[in-house]
């Protein structure tokens, strides 16, 4: 019993309202609630008397009309057998009781005579006729009306079924001749004190309702300075210029206090603190516990984390996810210091590279009061260094390439001339097959020396204004065989809102060629590429090529775009070079996201206008 007392104070206590608000509401709810519902429940039970009454009366007033009716009727024929009087008294009376029936929707009546002993006519006489002539049991209600001669309402089973029953003895001359009866079925009743239940419900409901609502509107007001007030108490840590709106009354006095203490606040700031709110540096501090005493603006900006997000809160919980651990908890713990440290820091949105300096924060008598990290965002610097690495690297690669092309392909045309002169003169067919074979790989030479210049010196670009989806339908004309539809599904959705974009077409054709030559090859039964295109910003636009192939493992995905790599056996390692130098060209970027035996998706992202060029 104790621990289910227990148990419920404990229930009462989670649910009970906490707020001033919710507490006041709930009170005047139950204020209102209570009375209006005891004073509906009196309604209700006095109306449902008053209907009982109602209906007791109308049931006595049909009896007393068919006692009037009745007159001597129930003396006449008493030299005729019990069946055949019944029967004639029955022809003489049932119009009367129908008649009087036609008045009162749903009530049924009718005469019992004592001496047959028999139902003489029970109307309407179409529903109820076939009780003509059945006698009552011993204990029914209306042998205790005739025995007693009182008239008698009793509600239960009976004849009809479940009834309310008025009866009336039928008395002449001092002698109890049978009784009269006029009955309603109790689901009538019943039905008629629902709906009155039901529209008692329905007034106490909008009533209830209506109160709420009052107090709800009333309360709002209130609560909505006290919202005001703690809104603005939790800004002013974060804000100092937090500034309360004037309000009335004690609110407006506890407002301006709040107000004042701001402007103390803010006139109490240092110098120091203005000089890291505006620095272009991100500038963390943590506690001896590790948790974000304050975040600059500039930090909040790198690692994608507002002050709202991270003040007071673990610093490891919020900046250190995804296995990263931060130079600012090694110095927190191990008195370690670091000097523009690089690092990949997961931010909130992506992994950047940031130069990271730290150290520990001492008071005035020289104890440890946490560590303070400063770094900038290398992100951007690394990607441009990254590029002109790349561009110095494809250059110095270019030159070298033109020459052994240039050096090569003279005595190759010299090979090739004089092979087809000796394939013009010879006859002897076996010598005239290894001509051929010669021929053959002087000209797969040729391709590949091809390929090198134009890697190392592509063709002037024909910029003008090209549409992405023209573009990847044309190559589609030329990638789609019978052979390589037959076994592989290509789904192309194309975003046909995109505009024009300074681009040479012919050269992200041969871009688009390579990647679903790849695409198809990496398929070796059956399987789907995916084609698609859609906007990047207001500036760029985008490209995924993604297919449900063998897919690259992380080793070669760092390789994927050297010059002269190729895990195909007749592959020059080319295609994905020339591609890159292509897409590089036009200002964009190639991407590719590859796992073994999920697929490959290459994603290219170019840009709407190109810098300086002027397309035509």
């Amino acid at each position: 019993m104790a621990s289910i007392q227990s148990s419920f104070k404990r229930y009462i206590r989670a649910h009970w309202p906490q707020t001033l608000r919710s507490k006041m509401i709930f009170l005047a709810i139950m204020m209102i609630s209570l009375p209006t519902m005891l004073i509906g429940y009196i309604v209700e039970v006095q109306g449902r008397d008053a209907l009982l009454q109602e209906k007791q009366i109308k049931l006595y007033a049909v009896t007393n009309l068919l006692d009037q009716a009745l007159a001597e009727s129930f003396e006449r024929y008493p030299n005729l057998p019990r069946e055949q009087r019944i029967k004639a008294l029955n022809e003489q009376l049932s119009p009367i009781t129908d008649e009087i029936t036609k008045a009162f929707s749903g009530v049924g009546a009718g005469y019992y005579n004592r001496e047959l002993d028999a139902i003489i006519t029970y109307a309407p006489q179409q529903l109820y006729g076939k009780a003509v002539g059945v006698t009552i049991d011993e204990e029914h209600p209306g042998r205790t009306v005739m025995a007693t001669g009182r008239p008698l309402v009793k509600s239960g089973s009976q004849v009809r079924g479940n009834i309310m029953n008025a009866m009336k003895p039928i008395e002449r001359d001092g002698k109890i001749l049978g009784y009269i009866w006029a009955n309603e079925l109790s689901n009538d009743i019943d039905q008629q004190a629902l709906k009155m239940d039901i529209s008692i419900i329905i007034v106490i409901c909008l009533g209830m309702l209506c109160s709420v609502l009052l107090i709800v509107i009333f309360s709002r007001r209130f609560a909505s300075d006290i919202d005001t007030i703690k809104t603005g108490l939790a800004e002013l840590p974060l804000n100092l210029n937090t500034k309360l709106p004037p309000l009335k009354g004690e609110m407006g006095e506890i407002s301006d206090s709040v107000n004042a203490l701001s402007r103390a606040l803010r006139e109490a700031k240092t110098l120091n603190e203005l000089i890291i709110e505006n620095a272009a540096d991100g500038v963390i501090a943590v506690d001896t516990d590790g948790c974000v005493t304050m975040i600059n603006p500039a930090a909040e900006e790198i690692t994608g984390y507002s002050q709202k997000e991270s003040m007071g809160k673990p610093y490891e919980n919020v900046f250190g996810g995804r296995g990263y651990r931060s130079p600012i908890l090694d110095t927190l713990e191990h008195g370690i210091d670091h000097v523009a440290l690089e690092v990949d820091y997961p931010a909130k949105h992506q992994v950047i590279q940031i130069s990271v300096s730290t150290s520990q924060m001492h008071n005035a008598q020289g104890e440890i009061i946490g560590a303070l990290v400063i770094f900038s965002d290398l992100t951007a610097k690394k990607e441009v260094q990254r590029r002109i690495e790349r561009a110095e690297r494809l250059a110095t690669l270019g030159e070298l390439m033109a020459g052994v092309a240039h050096e090569v392909r003279n005595p190759l045309t010299a090979i090739s001339g004089f092979v087809q002169i000796l394939k013009d003169s010879e006859q002897d067919p076996q010598r005239l097959e290894y001509t051929q074979i010669i021929l053959k790989e002087v000209h797969s030479i040729n391709r590949v020396i091809q390929q090198l210049l134009d890697f190392a010196r592509p063709r002037p670009g024909l910029y003008q204004k090209i549409y992405l989806n023209h573009i990847i339908n044309e190559t589609l004309v030329l990638i789609k065989t019978k052979g390589v539809e037959a076994r592989i599904d290509f789904d192309v959705i194309l975003d046909h809102s995109l505009d024009a974009i300074d681009a040479d077409g012919e050269m992200l054709k041969q871009v688009l060629l390579n990647l679903l030559i790849n695409a198809v090859q990496s398929i070796s039964a059956r399987g789907q590429i995916t084609i698609s295109t859609q906007a990047v910003g207001q500036d760029k636009q985008m490209i995924k090529i993604q297919d449900d192939g063998c897919g690259i493992s992380d080793d070669i995905k760092a390789k994927i775009f050297t010059p002269f790599y190729t895990t195909k056996p007749s592959g020059t390692g080319l295609g994905l070079s020339i591609s890159q130098r292509i897409i590089t060209s036009h200002d964009g970027d190639i991407t590719l996201e590859s796992q073994p035996n999920q697929g490959t998706t290459f994603t290219i992202v170019l840009p709407v206008r190109l810098g300086e060029r002027n397309p035509t």
